[in-house]
């Protein structure tokens, strides 16, 4: 299930879906957690590359080569995104034959522009985006992505408040907790999971409050490797990513309607 969560193109709807077990946690008294998690939140970005670095990037490109085993049948999970910050995406996702299909998904919050090319068995679209509001569903998904990358950037950046320390899948971790105050519709609480040795970040994890009630979910990160001297989660859940920062890409990807004739590769600028 997580691999099509991360299909999904990365909604906080389908962060929902379950409770992540907290593990043994303690927190710290009010005053000192604050001072502790922006202390912790400093090495993280330290540990991350700097935040010269990571305010340096404005666009980020990842890829997803694999094959899932769908009944008694091995079929592709290939994913190819790019993220122009703040507010354009392009995503293809390919798991023909599954339920899940085939899907290139475009979103230009600049132009007002929301597409999707869908191929499961037949060919659809979903229209522009005058009949959604441009702040709904997808422009949180690409503050997702910078969280979950990058922790911080020009356009998003956590202010951490209180920090916990706990266990996420063995190791020790500082649970730092966060507001997001860059999200369209208000506040939203992130925590980050932060290797005690490392100091960086094993778990995203999103909260949210609902009828009184709080549910948290994310994804697991790990493998670590510089790229362009900032550390990236070479394994995000069970997908093997791979990443490139400030491509030169392709416009017209933003500006028209995707096809798949166009390919894979479409985003990418070719001289």
């Amino acid at each position: 299930m997580l691999r099509f969560i991360f299909t999904a193109f990365l909604t906080l709807l389908v962060v929902m879906r379950a409770d992540v077990p907290a593990g043994q946690t303690k927190p710290i008294a009010s005053q000192d957690s604050r001072e502790e998690a922006e202390r912790l939140w400093e090495q993280a970005i330290a540990a991350k590359g700097g935040r010269e670095r990571l305010y340096s990037i404005s666009n980020l490109q990842l890829s997803v080569r694999d094959r899932q085993w769908w009944g008694f049948r091995r079929v592709p999970y290939d994913i190819e995104a790019l993220y122009v910050f703040p507010g354009k995406s392009w995503e293809w996702m390919d798991q023909t034959g599954t339920i899940f299909g085939f899907i290139i998904r475009m979103r230009n919050y600049e132009q007002d522009i929301h597409f999707a090319y869908l191929d499961n068995g037949k060919e659809g679209w979903v229209s522009p985006s005058k009949d959604q509001p441009i702040y709904k569903g997808g422009m949180t998904a690409i503050i997702d992505v910078q969280l979950k990358y990058l922790m911080e950037t020009r356009w998003v950046k956590p202010i951490p408040v209180s920090v916990e320390r706990g266990k996420k899948g063995g190791h020790d971790v500082d649970i730092v907790r966060t507001v997001v105050r860059e999200y369209p519709n208000g506040e939203e609480l992130v925590s980050f999971a932060l290797d005690r040795k490392t100091h960086l970040p094993r778990q995203v994890i999103y909260h949210k409050v609902i009828s009184g009630k709080e549910y948290s979910g994310g994804v697991s990160l790990s493998d670590y490797a510089a790229i362009s001297g900032v550390q990236m989660p070479g394994k995000v859940g069970r997908d093997r990513t791979i990443y490139q920062f400030n491509v030169d890409y392709n416009q017209q990807v933003f500006e028209v309607a995707p096809s798949r004739k166009a390919g894979i590769d479409a985003w990418e600028y070719k001289k």
